[in-house]
């Protein structure tokens, strides 16, 4: 048979290309849509862009500048789905701390008594999930030495963390020799929660708790609520309400005659509480201005017999509708309560400024003082 002819599906032949038998001459083109095979030994190597290098250098070096930048996200280790968080705080570690992962707990106390002051932070210490970021800032009365009372107190719990001044800086803040300055000094024991802020603008936040206090509350669930628009974070006492200390003809008469900014648009409500002032967290920065022009101005416009409840009544109108509301076990009540009231001795001081000593009445603080840390507080 001929080499040049090929059968026929039919049964006939055809003739083959004569360069296509032999391998000789051109190969016809592959298919449309595939491309040539390259063969690194036959043809030659293929030519990059004209620039492509330079762009490549240029991309690396912009690549590792930007590892360089500041982070702006992190992944919660706790999150399953190891979502990206964006940063929301501030840059400075310091501050971040500050404001996302550290509670700062201050408490004011009339009558110096090393022993409360003890129970109190390790109270708050030994319920806290966090205690490594909890700090304690206590307020004394001047005329003492602030550095003993420091001391003392390191000895008992060393690793707390502490400090203690003396209310003299409120006091010359406060300037008492004006009228306001005066009112405020005359009711520290109800506005000390708030006047602490005047000092206190550095910071983010704060938990005010009452000297007197054991806590058995996680007090960082406090200090991280977020209070939305609100400067002030409270518990109710609805032991006592407006209606029974004023008649609501009087306040309504009040709030129609008078124009002023801290006035409450809508009618006052007679069942509304008072505000328990044993725990408070506060915003300084969002406090009013003319809050404590507000809450004296109230003292003098309802006609309240007891000083004290009118001024406990002028808070809460100064706050009447501004504040956000704290659980009830919040407030003492009873011992399954987050905050109990302290009843071991202390010193109690009389209107004259003597001091003595009152007697406990209960086994809880025990838990939180040692026998040998007693003698040392109390020497």
């Amino acid at each position: 048979m001929d080499p040049e002819r090929e059968p026929l599906a039919g049964g006939g032949l055809q003739r083959r290309p004569v360069a296509a038998a032999r391998g000789g001459g051109a190969q016809e083109p592959p298919p449309r849509g595939q491309q040539h095979a390259i063969h690194a030994d036959i043809d030659p190597q293929p030519r990059p862009w004209p620039g492509m290098q330079k762009l490549a250098i240029a991309a690396i070096v912009v690549l590792g500048c930007l590892q360089f930048l500041p982070a702006t996200h992190f992944r919660d280790p706790a999150d399953p789905r190891r979502n990206w968080i964006p940063f929301d705080g501030p840059r400075n570690p310091t501050d971040s701390l500050n404001e996302v992962g550290s509670v700062d707990v201050f408490s004011w106390i009339n009558c110096l008594d090393l022993r409360t002051l003890a129970v109190l932070t390790n109270s708050t210490l030994s319920s806290s999930s966090d205690p490594l970021n909890i700090s304690f800032h206590f307020l004394i009365p001047e005329g003492g030495n602030d550095k003993l009372p420091y001391h003392k107190l390191k000895v008992v719990l060393p690793d707390s963390n502490l400090t203690i001044t003396s209310q003299k800086q409120i006091k010359d803040k406060l300037n008492v020799a004006t009228p306001e300055g005066n009112f405020v000094w005359s009711f520290l024991k109800e506005l000390s929660p708030l006047v602490i802020a005047t000092t206190q603008f550095s910071k983010k936040r704060y938990v005010y708790a009452s000297a007197d206090s054991i806590i058995k509350g996680k007090i960082e669930d406090l200090g991280r609520l977020d209070l939305g628009i609100y400067a002030i974070a409270a518990v109710e006492d609805c032991s006592k309400r407006f209606g029974d200390y004023v008649s609501m003809d009087v306040l309504n008469a009040i709030q129609r005659t008078a124009t002023k900014t801290w006035m409450s648009q809508e009618p006052y409500d007679k069942d509304t509480c008072l505000l328990d002032l044993d725990v408070l967290l506060v915003e300084p920065r969002k406090l009013e201005k003319n809050l404590v022009t507000s809450i004296i101005w109230w003292a003098n416009a309802v006609n309240i017999v007891n000083p004290r409840d009118r001024v406990r009544l002028a808070i809460a109108l100064a706050f009447y509708d501004k504040y956000l509301k704290l659980p009830l076990n919040w407030k003492r009540a009873n011992a399954n309560a987050d905050i109990l009231n302290y009843d071991g001795p202390k010193n109690v001081c009389s209107e004259d400024g003597r001091q003595h000593e009152q007697a406990g009445y209960g086994e809880i603080w025990h838990q939180y003082l040692h026998k040998k840390s007693e003698a040392i507080l109390s020497a």
